[in-house]
C-alpha cells in the first residue's frame, strides 16, 4: 500500500479534492471545453440558467470519511482521468457515488459524464446526486436536464418544479419545445403534469405556454387558442405568436391567421420574425405578389440575406419572372449565400429558356445539400432527352463512385429514369446487376417487381413480391401490389384476395389496400360488396385510380350517371390520369 494512502487512512472528501485538483491541473485533452467539467456543460437552449456573474464558491460539504478501499477507488479514478483513461474514472466514479452516495462525488460523477456526453451515466449519478442533496439547484438542474434528453418529460417538470421551488430560473417552456417527440400517452402524462403545475404557479407563463402547444398538439384546439390570446395581452413573445398561427392553421382557420399576422405588424414596431411568418403564410396561400411585398420589406433590412432571396427567386419562379429570379439567384452567389440552391435553380431558369449547356453547367454546380440529387436527376434527364443516353449513365455511375453515401437514392434515379423513357432493357439490366451483388436488398427488389409491372412483365414481379415476402413475411405493401396485380392481369382471384385480406389485417386503414379488396370483388363479380369498399377507399383518399374503379364498377350496376360524375371530379384534379382517360373511352366511346 502507498505510504501516503497509510498516513491518510480517513480522509475527507475536501482533502481528497484538494490532492485531486492539483493532478488534475495539468490535464488539457478533453472531448468537451475544460469549462463543461466546472459545471457549465451545455443543456438543450431552453433549458440554460441564467448564472449570476461572480461564480459562487463551491459548496463546503460536511466532513466526511471515505472507507479506505473507497478512497482508494476515488484515486483510481481521478488518476485514470489524469491519463486520459475517462471510461474508466467514469466507471470508478459512478460506482463509488452508488457506494457512498455521497453528494461530492455524486456530483462529481454526473459532471464528467456529462463532460464525456454518456447519458445513461449522467442520469443514473444525476438521480442519486439530487436524492442526498435535494436542496442543490446545481442537482435539480442536472437531473432535470438529463431527464429532458432522454425525453423523460414528465418526471423532469417535478425537478423544474423543484428548481422553482429553490429560488431558481425554472424553464418551464422547454417542455413545450419537446412535445412534439413524445407519443399521445407521454404527452398525455406530460399535460396532467403541466396541469398539476398550474395549481401551484397559475400565472406561470411558461407553463401556460407549454399546456397551449400539448392541447394545439391533442386537436383542443379551442383550448389552446383562449390560453394563447390570455398570453399575448400580456406579452409579446413571438412564440406565442407562431402558437397562434399553428392553432388556427391546424384548425382550418388561415385566413384568420392572416388578418391576426397583418394586425400585428400594423399596431407594433417593425418584427422581422413576425413578417417573415406572414410572408411564409401567404406564399402557402398562393397569394405569391403579397408575399413578394412582404420579403422585399424584410430584404431592405438585410439585403444579403441568402433565406430572403431564396424565397424570392422561388417566388419569381412561380409567377414564370425567369429573369427577376435569375437576379436574385445571382445575388446568392454574390454574397456567397445558399450557392449550391442558387446554382440549381439556375439551371431550373436556364431549362425554362431551353439552354441546355447553361443548364448543365449550373446543375454540375449545385452543392451537396438536399439539392445535390435533384440536379443529377435534372443532368441525366437532360442527357436522355438529348439522345445521349450513354452519357447520362456514365454521370449516374461517376456520381455513385464518387459519392459512395448517395448510392441508393442515385441507383433509384437512375431506374427511375429509364423506366420513364421506357428503357426497359437498360433497367432490367441495371437492376439485375445492383440486386446480384446486394440479393436481400428489398427496396430494390420491390422496385424491379413494380418495374416488371410497367414493363408487362409479371414473371418479374410476382418472382421479386415473392422473395420480399420471404424476406419480410409482414410487408402488407408486397401482399397488397402482388395481389391487385393477379387479381387485375391474371384469374388467379382466391390468391389474390388471401393476400390482400391479409394485408388489410396489417393496415386496416390503408386506402389503396381497401381499393385492391374492391378490385378484387369486382373481378369475382361481387359488384354490391365492391362499391362499398371502393366508396370507403375514396373517401379516405381522393384518387384518380380509385375513381377509374369505382365509376366502372357503379357502370357496371347500371348507375352510369354517378360513374361519370365521379370520373368527371376526377379528372378536374387530374386531367391526364391515364387510369381515368382509359376506362372513360372503353365506356363512353361507341
Amino acid at each position: 500500500m502507498n505510504s501516503f494512502l497509510q498516513a491518510s487512512k480517513l480522509p475527507s472528501l475536501r482533502l481528497l479534492m484538494v490532492f485531486l485538483t492539483a493532478l488534475l491541473a495539468g490535464c488539457v485533452s478533453s472531448p468537451r471545453e475544460a469549462s463543461e467539467v466546472q459545471g457549465t456543460e451545455s443543456v438543450p437552449p431552453a433549458l440554460s440558467i441564467s448564472k449570476p456573474a461572480v461564480e459562487q464558491a463551491p459548496l463546503e460539504y460536511p466532513v466526511a470519511a471515505f472507507p479506505q478501499d473507497s478512497l482508494y477507488q476515488l484515486l483510481v479514478a481521478e488518476v485514470a482521468g489524469y491519463r486520459g483513461d475517462f471510461a474508466t474514472a467514469m466507471e470508478k466514479y459512478l460506482e463509488m457515488a452508488v457506494e457512498t452516495r455521497d453528494p461530492g462525488v455524486a456530483s462529481r460523477a454526473t459532471r464528467l459524464a456529462v463532460y464525456l456526453q454518456d447519458d445513461a451515466a449522467a442520469l443514473a449519478a444525476a438521480r442519486i446526486w439530487v436524492e442526498v442533496e435535494p436542496d442543490s439547484l446545481d442537482a435539480q438542474r442536472q437531473a432535470a436536464s438529463q431527464l429532458i434528453r432522454v425525453g423523460d418529460l414528465e418526471q423532469a417538470i417535478v425537478h423544474m418544479a423543484a428548481i422553482r421551488a429553490l429560488g431558481g430560473v425554472a424553464n418551464f417552456d422547454v417542455f413545450a419545445y419537446h412535445s412534439a417527440e413524445l407519443d399521445q400517452s407521454a404527452r398525455d402524462g406530460l399535460l396532467a403534469a403541466v396541469d398539476r403545475m398550474l395549481q401551484d404557479y397559475p400565472a406561470d407563463s411558461q407553463l401556460l405556454f407549454s399546456q397551449a402547444v400539448l392541447l394545439e398538439q391533442n386537436g383542443r384546439f379551442a383550448e389552446a387558442l383562449e390560453i394563447t390570446d390570455r398570453l399575448l395581452l400580456s406579452e409579446s413573445n413571438v412564440n406565442i405568436v407562431i402558437l397562434k398561427v399553428n392553432i388556427l392553421k391546424n384548425s382550418d382557420r388561415v385566413p384568420q391567421a392572416l388578418r391576426f399576422l397583418a394586425a400585428r405588424l400594423d399596431s407594433q414596431e417593425d418584427n422581422r420574425r413576425t413578417r417573415l411568418i406572414y410572408a411564409r403564410l401567404l406564399f402557402e396561400s398562393d397569394r405569391l405578389e403579397d408575399a413578394r411585398q412582404q420579403y422585399e420589406l424584410v430584404l431592405k433590412q438585410t439585403p444579403k440575406d441568402g433565406d430572403i432571396l431564396l424565397a424570392l427567386a422561388l417566388i419569381a419562379l412561380e409567377q414564370d419572372h425567369f429573369r427577376v429570379a435569375q437576379e436574385y439567384l445571382m445575388q446568392m452567389l454574390r454574397w456567397d449565400q445558399r450557392v449550391g440552391e442558387a446554382h440549381f435553380y439556375l439551371g431550373n431558369v436556364a431549362e425554362q429558356e431551353n439552354d441546355w449547356v447553361t443548364a448543365l453547367r449550373e446543375y454540375k454546380l449545385a452543392g451537396g445539400g438536399y439539392e445535390y440529387l435533384p440536379a443529377q436527376a435534372r443532368i441525366a434527364s437532360i442527357l436522355i432527352d438529348q439522345q445521349r443516353t450513354s452519357e447520362a449513365l456514365k454521370h449516374l455511375a461517376k456520381q455513385r463512385r464518387d459519392h459512395p453515401e448517395h448510392f441508393q437514392p442515385l441507383i433509384m434515379i437512375e431506374v427511375q429514369l429509364l423506366g420513364e423513357y421506357g428503357l426497359g432493357d437498360e433497367l432490367f439490366a441495371l437492376l439485375d446487376h445492383i440486386i446480384a451483388q446486394d440479393p436481400d436488398n428489398i427496396e430494390l427488389l420491390y422496385y424491379r417487381a413494380m418495374a416488371g409491372e410497367r414493363f408487362d412483365r409479371l414473371d418479374i414481379l410476382e418472382r421479386d413480391l415473392l422473395r420480399v415476402l420471404v424476406l419480410d413475411p409482414e410487408n402488407a405493401d408486397a401482399m397488397n401490389a402482388l395481389g391487385y396485380s393477379l387479381a387485375d392481369q391474371t384469374d388467379r382471384y382466391a390468391e389474390a384476395l388471401a393476400l390482400i385480406q391479409r394485408a388489410l389485417q396489417i393496415k386496416p386503414q390503408e386506402a389503396a389496400f381497401i381499393d385492391s379488396l374492391g378490385w378484387v370483388q369486382y373481378r369475382l363479380q361481387n359488384y354490391e360488396e365492391a362499391v362499398i369498399l371502393l366508396r370507403r377507399a375514396l373517401a379516405l383518399f381522393e384518387n384518380d385510380e380509385v375513381a377509374a374503379h369505382l365509376g366502372e364498377v357503379l357502370w357496371m350496376l347500371g348507375e352510369q350517371a354517378e360513374a361519370l360524375e365521379i370520373w368527371n371530379k376526377a379528372l378536374e384534379l387530374v386531367p391526364d390520369s391515364g387510369p381515368l382517360n382509359q376506362v372513360i373511352e372503353r365506356f363512353t366511346q361507341p
